[in-house]
């Protein structure tokens, strides 16, 4: 097979190919002498030689890209989102690049295993903030939920919300349970933190503006 490639028919063939594609490589935009630039046949045909097929069966890779496409090295883009894990801490290791991370986002790419990678190649491979995104949503909850705005009360705890929604927690038979302008929620939490961080999920949504003493839906819910 080497010795296929190192034929004159082969040479010239190739830098027709790469000739037409601007000496550059269609995926990455990358040229030579950064990288080694090589053809690709979009498709095999049995008893043709590489250098028998039309030029429009081939597309121009750098030798990265090359690799990529036929599955010897992990893609670098196209993976998409389908789980995530807050860890709690830094227990766990990207696999792409063997940092030691807390936030865990797992990714699915057609014709590979799934993995498991951190914030910033999460965005890499998916081309996208989604990581970024939720590790701020996270942190943003951390932060609500650690809030120095609960204060103690009589019945339990308590946080103002801008001027129109106060926010009871008040235990109930083993469990807790989540007040809004006195209107009493029928879910009941198992810790305190959880109540909590269903009160942050209500603002954040904005269903809490249902909860207004003047909001035409606040009936409903008393």
């Amino acid at each position: 097979m080497g010795r296929i490639y190192r034929d004159k028919r082969w040479v010239e063939f190739r830098e027709e190919v790469v000739g037409l594609d601007g000496d550059a490589c269609v995926r990455c935009g990358r040229t030579s002498p950064e990288v080694v630039l090589q053809a690709h046949h979009k498709t095999y045909e049995k008893g043709k030689a590489p250098w028998e097929y039309a030029p429009s069966a081939c597309d121009t890779l750098c030798k990265g890209c090359h690799a990529r496409e036929h599955g010897i090295i992990r893609p670098s883009d196209g993976w998409s989102l389908c789980a995530e894990e807050d860890l709690g801490g830094l227990h766990g290791e990207c696999e792409c690049c063997g940092t030691a991370i807390r936030y865990v986002y797992v990714l699915e790419h057609q014709g590979w295993e799934p993995i498991s990678v951190g914030t910033v190649c999460c965005d890499n491979l998916t081309g996208t903030t989604v990581a970024t995104e939720h590790r701020r949503g996270l942190e943003r909850r951390r932060r609500f939920i650690c809030s120095k705005r609960w204060k103690p009360c009589p019945t339990g705890l308590s946080i103002k919300h801008r001027k129109w929604l106060e926010v009871r927690i008040e235990r109930d038979n083993g469990a807790f349970r989540v007040y809004m302008n006195n209107v009493a929620g029928n879910k009941r939490f198992k810790t305190e933190n959880s109540a909590k961080g269903f009160v942050f999920d209500v603002i954040e949504t904005g269903d809490a503006r249902k909860f207004a003493v003047n909001h035409p839906l606040r009936s409903v819910y008393v």
